[in-house]
């Protein structure tokens, strides 16, 4: 395993949105960080299938863009996005609210090396060794705002880390993209009312991507053809997050576009033809 190493303030490979902190942080890093913003998706650990299901297309659809899936590997959103990133090779970073060597919660180590492997990076301001105590958590999502080009709430309910990091991530002056939902759904009680407040509605990864293209910058490896599906294919999982659909809506529409054959099923994958 690689070992950990110190990142100061000003050193070649410190993140530059964390210079926009009042005090930026010396963090300790294992993996590789890259020098340009990544894009936060965050969310409630107590998520629904449907939040499930939105984290990991966007965070798949971030990776397949060529961006970065800033997030803090904790349970429910956090840890579908890091799944969606992780399942195109995508580059993720997760900060940690702990010592960099203590990951948690622990059935997420499997994941935590992964990250590592596939050239992203754990990050944590606190020294190896250090446990995951609860108070530490909410001063972490700052990192997690400011090494991030924009925020993004898939699910939320009123109170919770979610929406300490689009408070923060608005302060600093990111744009916080927000999944709606049923206004009776406790889950997308913070997201809805960070609608009210301004935030930016997103609906779906085809609409997100475009929404942070304006942000970010066109998308490094994004074609889009057919329906919205790119030249190098999607996975049948996460089509309802691209089309913004149920599942039975997608696989309606999923095999109409194969009876037209203007798609073909690859395994998992979906591919334009």
């Amino acid at each position: 395993m690689k070992k950990p190493r110190l990142v100061e303030p000003g050193s070649d490979w410190y993140p530059l949105g964390l210079h926009d902190l009042e005090e930026p942080p010396s963090i300790w890093v294992i993996g590789e960080l890259r020098p340009a913003s990544g894009v936060a998706v965050v969310g409630t650990r107590r998520c629904t299938r449907y939040g499930v299901d939105l984290a990991v297309s966007f965070g798949a659809a971030i990776a397949r863009a060529g961006w970065t899936t800033v997030s803090g590997l904790a349970r429910g959103i956090d840890t579908a996005a890091h799944r969606g990133c992780l399942r195109l090779s995508g580059h993720a970073v997760a900060v940690l609210g702990s010592g960099i060597d203590q990951c948690y919660p622990r059935e997420n180590k499997a994941m935590y090396d992964d990250i590592i492997a596939m050239g992203g990076a754990i990050v944590s301001e606190y020294p190896p060794g250090t446990p995951p105590d609860r108070w530490r958590f909410p001063a972490r999502n700052r990192i997690i705002a400011a090494m991030s080009a924009a925020v993004v709430v898939v699910e939320a309910a009123a109170t919770g880390g979610a929406l300490i990091t689009a408070r923060l991530g608005a302060e600093l002056g990111r744009p916080v993209f927000v999944v709606p939902g049923d206004v009776d759904r406790i889950t997308s009680e913070g997201c809805n009312r960070l609608i009210r407040d301004g935030a930016h509605p997103v609906l779906g990864s085809s609409d997100l991507l475009e929404e942070l293209g304006l942000v970010i910058g066109p998308p490094a490896s994004v074609t889009d053809t057919t329906h919205g599906i790119p030249t190098d294919g999607v996975s049948i999982g996460e089509l309802p997050g691209l089309w913004s659909m149920t599942v039975t809506e997608t696989l309606v529409k999923l095999g109409r576009l194969e009876l037209e054959g203007k798609v073909k099923r690859l395994g998992e994958y979906v591919v334009p033809m």
